[in-house]
């Protein structure tokens, strides 16, 4: 069994949730092998875990970087008029007409064949590309309202999300991508081409958290691109053959965006329970700990206004936040904050750190801030460790918590300074939230558990091979895609 598991943005360059269960989903499947496509926009590439030995190969698509070849003119100028320009069309009418999504996928075959050919940087670098988008894009409306800089800025965004096309990767028995997103046009190019099975994991909504990057764009950049990473799910999902969330908050997103109920199986995340457990002796009374990273998405500030509020109830409370800075600029802001509010003395941004259930059983209280989450393993990890969590309601939140913590509504920081001061008030009350917390990890959330699903459905594929992995080369123009009400921003207000 032959699998290729696609990380964007991830294992094993960055720390964070997804590559926790990367790590232990590869870690514990010690007799299956695996390559990695890992896709990287920084300049930090030190790899942040030890590469299980069960690991092949790890292929490595640095988004900015340049990977030009086989220049040769005539035959480039006549495959980006006949072939590039051409797929080019079909995938950006897929995109924002909902055309067909067999079209879609046989317009990102021929796309990869020139990728790997000539490399994303000739491509999206040429004349005759560049020209064919300002047609396009003035023939289409709206979208002709962008702005010369919008433009230029969406056609080099669309290059970098298709860049991962240009890695000349071998066959694969089974493809597992993380993410509903371009990097996951792999698996449906692996199973078009070699008929390998495709398998998705979604632990964040792709389509949602993308919508939130994009708020402060202009109108029409702002809806170019929310229809684009729409449909880009939506295909994602119709080629799939499994789909594995980790919530039903998540599934029922995915059911919104069109995916097939039948195709998709909860799996929640897990921890190693012998790792993350108590440690007597270790809290300190009036600390609050967080483990994140220092992101948008996480919503740092938040918490540091929460505290400035509990501060004021309880001056003696400290806040510890450990995690890698993702996003350095949101990072000053934070820190800017934090002065503001004059909490220096109160709040201490610790930086990453390897073995974070020293961190949680650090604090009396594990506070999760986050505006979306899909099912964060951070908040399984300190309830294993006994800690009452004080979360935002948001994603699969409570349906982990359930009644062994506080949940309050996201972006709120009253409601957070509330919950923070109702646990850090009542010991007997966090004692209690705590013993909850540990044995509802023990009962639904063990590691062996989450792994032995994986395993099942793997073997599920490779037994279901020649069933489920026969593709119909007939690539008929029905349309994917189910009828969907509202503008494309219509879930992000949910």
């Amino acid at each position: 069994m032959k699998i290729l598991l696609i990380l964007p943005g991830t294992y094993p360059y960055r720390v964070g949730g997804v590559s926790t269960w990367a790590h232990n989903l590869i870690s514990n499947l010690s007799d299956l092998k695996f390559d990695i496509l890992a896709v990287a926009d920084g300049i930090d590439l030190t790899s942040k875990f030890t590469i299980p030995p069960n690991v092949e190969r790890i292929y490595l698509v640095k988004v900015g970087s340049s990977n030009s070849r086989n220049n040769h003119s005539h035959e480039l100028v006549r495959d980006l008029r006949e072939e590039f320009t051409q797929s080019l069309r079909l995938l950006l009418d897929y995109f924002l007409e909902g055309s067909s999504c067999e079209l879609a996928a046989k317009a990102v075959c021929r796309l990869r064949r020139l990728f790997v050919k000539y490399g994303e940087e000739t491509l999206f670098g040429s004349g005759e590309t560049w020209s064919f988008f300002k047609r396009y894009f003035s023939g289409k409306g709206w979208l002709g309202n962008m702005t010369l800089r919008e433009l230029s800025h969406a056609i080099h965004l669309l290059g970098d999300l298709l860049k991962p096309l240009e890695m000349d990767l071998g066959r694969y028995d089974i493809v597992h991508s993380a993410l509903a997103g371009f990097s996951g046009l792999i698996g449906i190019v692996q199973k078009l081409e070699h008929r390998a099975s495709y398998i998705l994991t979604e632990h964040a909504i792709y389509y949602k958290e993308r919508v939130y990057d994009l708020v402060g764009c202009g109108d029409s950049y702002r809806r170019f691109w929310s229809t684009v990473f729409r449909r880009v799910s939506e295909l994602n999902y119709y080629w799939a053959d499994r789909i594995v969330t980790v919530s039903k908050s998540n599934m029922r997103w995915q059911k919104e965006l069109g995916a097939d109920e039948e195709k998709i199986r909860i799996i929640p995340n897990g921890v190693d329970v012998n790792r993350f457990k108590p440690i007597s002796g270790k809290a300190d009374r009036w600390s609050v700990v967080s483990v994140t990273r220092i992101d948008p998405l996480k919503d740092i500030i938040n918490l540091i206004e929460a505290m400035g509020y509990v501060v004021g109830e309880a001056p003696e409370v400290k806040c510890y936040i450990y995690g890698p800075v993702t996003d350095h600029r949101y990072m000053d802001h934070c820190e800017a904050k934090v002065s503001d509010l004059g909490l220096k003395d109160h709040i201490k941004f610790m930086g990453y750190i390897s073995n974070p259930e020293i961190a949680y059983n650090r604090g009396w209280v594990v506070v999760q801030p986050s505006m979306s989450e899909g099912a964060p393993i951070a908040v399984i990890e300190a309830m294993a460790c006994g800690k009452p969590v004080v979360a935002t309601d948001v994603g699969g939140v409570s349906e982990i918590l359930g009644d062994a913590g506080v949940l309050v509504p996201p972006r709120n920081p009253r409601a957070l300074a509330r919950g923070i001061l109702k646990v850090l008030s009542d010991e007997e009350l966090a004692r209690e939230l705590g013993l909850r917390a540990r044995m509802k990890v023990l009962r639904e959330f063990p590691m062996q558990r989450i792994v032995k699903e994986y395993r099942e459905i793997y073997h599920d594929l490779i037994r279901g091979h020649g069933v489920e992995g026969k593709i119909s080369r007939d690539l008929e123009t029905r349309s994917c895609l189910k009828p969907h009400s509202g503008s494309d921003l219509s879930l992000c207000r949910s």
